[in-house]
């Protein structure tokens, strides 16, 4: 009898230890406080920012380090997966560069999160796996190094339901444009000119668009791309009005054609061309009529060569831009089949 109660004893005292871790990864999963969320960052409207690193913890995604944000909640820079299952963060970490003030900024910032697993159940977000019960967490960098922390649930009717965590306080750091190097760049020590940066995004240079193409031709599609990430398109009947831009040319695309002939072709600026072309033919940064700038494309008669010009039609000069985007071996215009 005795040896029996020893032995009942002893596996008591296994089932015990066995219990109890599993009952610890039991508490510390939690799996009745898990749900799917997403993350991302905005700027303030007006608040021209680029960042470089926005972690919830928890969401092992990155954002678009290349992204500029000025326009509030209209764009936002989104990681690309949702988490799924995931508990919900109880940190934020953020690393940005600010054009406005030309100054870097960091944080890591802890974030209630009690209240925000309270708040997420009170906005009605069940774990019944619909369309609408995903949760968004938003970083909104406000100027001065400020950020403001946002929960924000979209609902089936496509309105959306926002609650603010919190504000915080992030500290200005001495910081290089490699935070926005990719993580297979290898040069991580050379010295990038953080003022010409600035001006590519921030300038005004007031200047008129003319596309030329061969007698017969029509534009089909055109987009057009600044530095500061704003994009036009037109086409063909859009293009007699007057296009006026005030931001320096980044890119185009450009699609035209006549009957079965049709071409495409793309165009880069590089940096420190456009930036001094402008600088030198525009002598203020207003609109001046008799002072008209003029970014010209121009489309060989036998569709085989692209030309670029800028021209100032008071001094009567103009400056030719290299294509960045040409490839070395073989012409720019492709004819489409």
């Amino acid at each position: 009898m005795k040896h029996n109660d020893l032995t009942n004893r002893l596996l008591l005292v296994l089932l015990i230890l066995t219990l109890i871790p599993n009952a610890i990864q039991f508490y510390n999963y939690k799996s009745y406080e898990r749900y799917d969320w997403i993350s991302g960052v905005i700027s303030t409207k007006g608040n021209i920012v680029q960042v470089s690193d926005c972690n919830f913890k928890g969401n092992f995604y990155d954002i678009n380090k290349n992204m500029i944000l000025n326009d509030g909640w209209d764009k936002i820079n989104e990681v690309e997966n949702e988490e799924v299952d995931h508990l919900f963060p109880d940190s934020l970490s953020i690393k940005w560069f600010s054009y406005n003030e030309q100054k870097f900024y960091t944080g890591v910032f802890a974030l209630p999160y009690e209240k925000i697993l309270e708040k997420a159940l009170d906005m009605g977000i069940k774990k019944d796996y619909t369309s609408d019960k995903i949760l968004h967490f938003i970083a909104e960098v406000q100027p001065k190094g400020k950020v403001a922390v946002w929960m924000q649930k979209f609902n089936k009717d496509n309105t959306d339901v926002k609650f603010k965590i919190g504000t915080y306080q992030a500290k200005e750091i001495k910081g290089t444009w490699h935070i926005f190097d990719d993580y297979s760049e290898t040069d991580t020590t050379s010295v990038i000119n953080i003022n010409k940066k600035v001006a590519l995004v921030l300038e005004k240079h007031f200047y008129k668009l003319e596309i030329k193409l061969p007698d017969g031709y029509i534009l089909k599609d055109y987009y057009f791309e600044l530095f500061n990430q704003n994009r036009s398109s037109f086409n063909q009947r859009e293009l007699k009005d007057t296009v006026t831009f005030n931001f320096l040319p980044k890119e185009f695309n450009l699609d035209w054609g006549k009957g079965n002939d049709n071409f495409t072709t793309g165009f880069c600026f590089y940096e420190n061309e456009v930036l001094n072309a402008f600088r030198n033919e525009s002598t203020n940064n207003k609109r001046d009529q008799n002072e008209e700038l003029i970014l010209e494309v121009a489309i060989s008669d036998r569709n085989d060569a692209i030309k670029v010009t800028l021209k100032n039609t008071k001094k009567k000069s103009e400056v030719l831009f290299h294509d960045k985007c040409k490839p070395q071996f073989y012409g720019s215009i492709i004819q489409i089949r």
